[in-house]
């Protein structure tokens, strides 16, 4: 299965167990979501971020993806130091696919809250904006995630970047990127 089908396949999924109230809303984030906003790069996974309906929880996502897709789910939790509380995996054709949920997770529910929708690989989805990928990808920040910043940067909306980064106490990760973006090369 290509990375194309692939996505596709998993969209399809998240978009009928919206339909059907399982999840309330979802959104592209990652590597995926980059190639919205800026020249597409490889990536061999797709990331996306949930808010899971009330009577729900991250486990019964995991049986449906299990039971519908007949797909192995791994089932991760956070603790008081992590980000991320709850998370789950599972591989779709050659592609892993990570999601996370929105539950003790302020930035990625908004972050879904603010999404807009865009085309990837001919599929409408929600994507989140170039502000809350920048500040997702802060979170981890590892050498590709540094090179996904400074493309976004040139597209995000500055005023609202400094903004949400001061909200969410990520100014001082983000200072020393933004005054790198700024040097002429």
């Amino acid at each position: 299965m290509s990375i194309t089908e692939s996505f596709r396949k998993t969209i399809s999924f998240f978009d009928e167990i919206l339909k059907e109230g399982f999840i309330s809303d979802y959104a592209l984030i990652g590597g995926l979501a980059l190639s919205a906003w800026v020249r597409p790069r490889t990536t061999r996974d797709v990331d996306l971020v949930i808010t899971i309906s009330k009577k729900m929880t991250l486990s019964d996502i995991a049986s449906l993806i299990e039971t519908r897709l007949n797909r192995k789910v791994i089932l991760q939790k956070g603790n008081k130091r992590t980000t991320i509380q709850e998370k789950l995996s599972f591989m779709m054709g050659q592609i892993e696919v990570d999601v996370i949920s929105t539950k003790g997770f302020r930035l990625a529910a908004e972050a879904v809250e603010n999404a807009v929708t865009a085309q990837v690989f001919d599929k409408s989805v929600k994507v989140a904006s170039p502000e809350y990928l920048i500040l997702l990808k802060l979170l981890p920040l590892s050498m590709q995630d540094e090179v996904d910043i400074r493309l976004l940067l040139k597209k995000a909306e500055m005023k609202s970047l400094r903004k949400l980064a001061e909200k969410y106490y990520l100014m001082p990760k983000i200072e020393p990127l933004l005054i790198k973006s700024r040097k002429p090369k």
